[in-house]
């Protein structure tokens, strides 16, 4: 009987303390962000605090985009469909060796919004290939009038960026 009972807390013991381990690694993975919207910390191999904060940031403040000045809009939240389309499409240029926003197959980011189950009214979309951090990334998207304008789009209220070696998609939509 005592080897029964022994096992029996051992048992219990272990489910206690993985349940308990395996609810705190959720816990850690989503962090509220200065601008007070919940995300995860890295998602789609893109650590998705720091380039939602930066691009709050820039949103926050207002921008010039080429020659267009840009006024503060609001902050964008973080959304893991639209970081999976983004994903999904940095994978597939990457594996398929091209850089364009129209896939082999033919979609289009709409397309490709739609097929994760992401029912959008607007949507845009940049891309970017070769840069190494999330700030270079944002930069490069900066320095480009029409990737800078998405990035300051009043109309985009959710965002989602998703990277496949140095490929990257950022989506942008609202409902």
């Amino acid at each position: 009987m005592k080897t029964k009972s022994g096992l029996l807390w051992s048992l219990i013991f272990i489910c206690t303390f993985f349940s308990c381990a395996k609810e705190k690694v959720a816990t850690d993975q989503t962090k509220e962000t200065a601008s007070g919207t919940q995300k995860p910390d890295v998602a789609y191999n893109v650590n998705a605090g720091i380039i939602l904060d930066l691009a709050n940031e820039v949103r926050a403040k207002g921008c010039t985009c080429g020659a267009t000045v840009m006024p503060a809009v609001p902050v964008l939240v973080w959304n893991d469909l639209l970081a999976k389309a983004a994903y999904n499409h940095s994978n597939d240029m990457q594996m398929n060796n091209y850089f364009s926003h129209t896939s082999g197959e033919n979609t289009t980011a709409g397309d490709r919004i739609k097929a994760v189950g992401y029912n959008w009214r607007a949507y845009g979309e940049n891309i970017a290939m070769g840069q190494t951090t999330e700030q270079i990334v944002l930069n490069s998207w900066l320095n480009s009038e029409g990737h800078c304008k998405n990035i300051m789009n009043k109309n985009f209220k959710e965002m989602g960026i998703g990277r496949s070696g140095n490929y990257w998609t950022q989506v942008f939509a609202a409902k």
